[in-house]
């Protein structure tokens, strides 16, 4: 069987470069390896591993997940965001080894539990984040956030929601340095909004294709974390990439640089393992992909068939005014990576829903064809704290 690897000290570039060449491996049997942990986390990351390898299960037969590693670093496994989504994902379809090829799944399930358990009782995880997944072909007793779903649908409770993830910012993220935390007190309302928001949203679009059928396997969620990286370092790793610009900017190295040439950011993700934009809405309208990617950011915008109070559409606009002059938002879903760099392009509100004038940009600056379909979407987003 062939063997793909995340390596331990896996960076942005590596990722695309084994992405590229899951074409390759199309229906082929893969053992999937996977590291006990992650040298460096970087903005964009996690949503980049989780895009990898949803969109391997979608394309190719993965029949055994390896964990490469000895059993004695189970534990540091499951310090990582990625291990619990990841075997979440591949539950009911692959074989789960240790790097001897011993069965062990049934350690496994103690882990995911007690994992699930901490996520839904919002007990602080190693390091500065924390992270919530529904996993929907797992019974609802065992796959769904309390906080967001239960078994008559989602919480449609903005209220609850924003104060929980305000709570967990104060209390478990935004502990480094406490200027951080009063600089964004503001507007922490405002991130649990979005993590509202954005978390309806997978609930709407992420569980079904486009003919409302359920996906087999199908993970979705919302992620938090509080970085510390070196500017230099950064900007290498994504060289020729728009988050190198975005870090190159004089504002940057201004304001939210200290004196260690170190940016302190928090990263916000949301991510589902569904059909993506395009095809969930592919069928209500002649227009072109870029066009249907607006029209799902703006509210009001699609259709919906729930009973949700709110209407959908993820309300970019209540995002880019909070990420104004200062942030980053990334969006990854069938083919397109698009972006919107708020130093560079200043919020301007949308007038009259007028989509042509909601500027998102082509990450492959060079103007190339993604382009290997992806499978789900993933929201990132950037928000830098002053020096």
């Amino acid at each position: 069987m062939t063997e793909i690897k995340i390596i331990k000290h896996t960076t942005p570039k590596h990722l695309a470069e084994t992405y590229c060449k899951i074409s390759d491996f199309i229906d082929e049997p893969i053992v999937l390896l996977i590291p006990s942990d992650l040298a460096q986390y970087r903005f964009g990351l996690l949503a980049d591993i989780l895009k990898l390898i949803i969109t391997i299960n979608s394309n190719c037969d993965i029949k055994i997940v390896k964990l490469d590693f000895a059993l004695s670093e189970l534990d540091k496994f499951y310090e990582q965001e990625y291990s619990y989504p990841i075997v979440s994902l591949f539950w009911n379809t692959a074989e789960f080894v240790d790097k001897d090829g011993k069965n062990i799944k049934s350690l496994l399930r103690e882990k995911q539990n007690e994992f699930f358990v901490k996520m839904n009782s919002f007990e602080k995880f190693k390091g500065n984040k924390h992270i919530w997944v529904n996993t929907d072909h797992l019974s609802k007793s065992k796959g769904l956030i309390k906080l967001l779903e239960n078994s008559n649908g989602f919480n449609d409770d903005e209220e609850k929601i924003a104060n929980t993830v305000k709570k967990i910012l104060a209390k478990n993220i935004l502990t480094f340095k406490k200027q951080n935390l009063i600089e964004v007190e503001d507007i922490l309302e405002d991130i649990g909004a979005i993590v509202y928001e954005l978390t309806k949203n997978t609930f709407e679009w992420g569980r079904t294709d486009s003919n409302s059928v359920v996906i087999p396997s199908s993970v979705r969620g919302a992620y938090l974390r509080f970085h510390i990286n070196k500017k230099e370092k950064i900007i290498e790793e994504y060289k020729k990439t728009p988050i190198a610009t975005f870090f190159n900017h004089q504002r940057i190295e201004k304001e939210y640089l200290n004196h260690l040439k170190r940016v302190y950011y928090l990263e916000i993700v949301v991510f589902d393992s569904g059909v993506g934009f395009i095809d969930k809405f592919h069928q209500q309208d002649e227009i072109d992909d870029l066009t249907i990617i607006k029209k799902c950011l703006i509210k009001n915008q699609t259709s919906s068939t729930s009973n949700l109070k709110s209407k959908k559409g993820i309300g970019l606009d209540r995002i880019l005014r909070i990420l104004d002059k200062k942030g980053f938002l990334k969006i990854s879903t069938d083919k397109y990576n698009v972006y919107r760099d708020l130093i560079k392009d200043n919020y301007v509100p949308v007038k009259n829903n007028n989509l042509k004038d909601l500027v998102i940009e082509d990450w492959n600056q060079d103007g190339s064809e993604n382009r290997i379909k992806a499978q789900g979407s993933f929201i990132s987003i950037l928000y830098p704290f002053k020096n």
